[in-house]
């Protein structure tokens, strides 16, 4: 019988999911079970404002996947003791002053590429980076602020909540901020771990207070208690709210020196936990932004191209030849054929020409002749071409990091979708001549889920929670060895291995 039960809500820009955990505690035991108990899409919606998310629709979601949560937590005779929360960064609600959230929240997509720049034009982003430690992105709150200023969108008395911290409120009621999401708004004066006066005044909402990772959020209010069908309030706990901050936690920390992880899906999260950042100007041009992550460490990270240039390659293929796209089987042979090519050209990326879709299998072949090399002669020669060049990425990313942080890696870890790619994790091993640990998927969905552990005393702390053992229906973590190495690949949970 498990000793306890945990729920997280997973806000993630393309799917909504919400996750049961359920934790057996028994001497000889100590397994953390995780099944997917609600999913749906997360569909931008077109608004008279512009491009936005439908947060109505997505916590409607939200409270029927709890329903299936708190309903199976009670099949396995577990109780409930924790909600955790977290979402992409940047976005956010806005709170009216009698409580209410207002019904259009804006798509980073539509964030005003000129309105930021000449904002960007009058100040010194470097003297900002040096605050925040924060790239300078038209996406970034404080610009989408001010272009709902601009708009008439809100009220001054209207209080900003990343979209993490909102769902927390339609949970508990309570109003505040936690610190690894709180930091993407590119508002956090790292020094003082609070908002930044200079740079959040002007903006046309006041922020929130900001709730300390690992303390209590709340307990869920009396209307939704009864919604979901729980027998008692349910406690929500601060966990890292940030989606790369929950997945970093549950795999690393500040104190491991020796790790790099790369955190892959359609986008690609690259760099190490320090315990404080680098606000250097070398840091902000080699373009490094630094999040916080759990237990105060310092995401040192670059956001690079991910899995979406090999899913939408395989989207518009899909298309030409009249299937449907997604099959599993068809990416499993281009992979193995990808992987038995002779094929080395390579690309950027991070080329703008690149990142948008439409045409893009097209624009990639452009792309590896102009570096130099033959065209592609095949599918599979255009995958090994996509994966080869984001491997080579990731490891010249961590390189760089690693010199910058005067730090000597010793171990690549890959978490997210990603890491079911047996290319992608074999061929950054290759690149960066480390081996890689390829796994958690669920990383952002296991930091979660552990946080609430801790934060209601189940488990002791960070380390005991990452040395438990998980099954979550993935493969075991593997260990990849670079190519020339006597042990090329062996399967085996990879937790503490140098």
């Amino acid at each position: 019988m498990p000793s306890s039960a945990y729920l997280a809500i997973d806000l993630g820009s393309s799917s909504i999911r919400v996750m049961l955990g359920l934790l057996d505690l028994r001497p000889g035991s100590h397994v953390l079970t995780v099944r997917e108990v609600g999913r749906f899409a997360n569909v931008p919606v077109t608004c008279p404002e512009g491009l936005g998310w439908d947060v109505p629709a997505l916590w409607a979601g939200v409270r029927q996947g709890l329903r299936a949560g708190v309903a199976a937590a009670r099949a396995a005779d577990a109780d409930v003791r924790g909600i955790g929360v977290d979402s992409w960064g940047v976005d956010y609600a806005r709170l009216t002053k009698d409580g209410r959230l207002r019904p259009f929240v804006r798509h980073h997509r539509d964030a005003d590429a000129t309105l930021a720049a000449g904002t960007s034009a009058a100040r010194d982003v470097s003297a900002d980076y040096a605050v925040t430690g924060i790239l300078d992105q038209a996406i970034n709150s404080a610009h989408q602020l001010r272009q709902d200023a601009a708009a008439g969108i809100g009220e001054p008395s209207d209080t900003m909540l990343p979209i993490a911290d909102a769902f927390v409120h339609l949970l508990t009621g309570r109003v505040g901020s936690e610190p690894s999401l709180a930091s993407t708004t590119g508002l956090i004066d790292r020094a003082s771990g609070d908002w930044s006066a200079a740079l959040s005044c002007g903006l046309g909402a006041k922020l929130p207070a900001i709730v300390p990772t690992g303390s209590s959020a709340g307990i869920t209010t009396p209307e939704v208690t009864a919604d979901i069908g729980a027998e008692h309030p349910i406690a929500v706990w601060s966990v890292s709210a940030h989606d790369t901050a929950a997945a970093f936690m549950a795999v690393t920390d500040a104190d491991d020196t020796g790790t790099g992880v790369v955190s892959s899906g359609s986008w690609a999260v690259v760099g190490l936990a320090l315990p404080r950042p680098i606000l250097t100007e070398q840091a902000r041009a080699d373009g490094f932004t630094q999040e916080i992550g759990a237990a105060g460490a310092t995401l040192f990270a670059k956001n690079l191209s991910g899995m979406w240039l090999l899913q939408e390659t395989l989207r518009e293929w899909a298309a030409e030849d009249a299937v449907e796209a997604g099959s599993i089987e068809t990416l499993r042979l281009l992979l193995d054929e990808a992987a038995a090519s002779g094929y080395r050209g390579r690309f950027d990326p991070a080329d703008p020409d690149l990142q948008a879709p439409g045409g893009l299998a097209g624009r990639l072949v452009a792309a590896c002749i102009a570096s130099g090399a033959e065209p592609p002669a095949s599918r599979g020669d255009l995958v090994r071409a996509i994966v080869d060049s984001l491997a080579t990425a990731y490891a010249e990313t961590l390189e760089r990091a690693a010199q910058l942080a005067g730090r000597r890696l010793e171990r690549v870890r890959i978490v997210g979708g990603g890491a079911r790619n047996e290319l992608l994790c074999a061929l950054t091993a290759e690149r960066t001549g480390l081996p890689v640990i390829a796994g958690p998927v669920e990383a952002s969905v296991r930091g979660v889920l552990l946080q609430a552990a801790i934060s209601a005393g189940d488990l002791t702390g960070a380390a005991a929670a990452r040395a438990l053992a998980i099954d979550d229906g993935e493969r075991p973590d593997r260990l990849i060895i670079p190519a020339g190495d006597p042990a090329r690949t062996r399967s085996e949970n990879a937790h503490g291995l140098a």
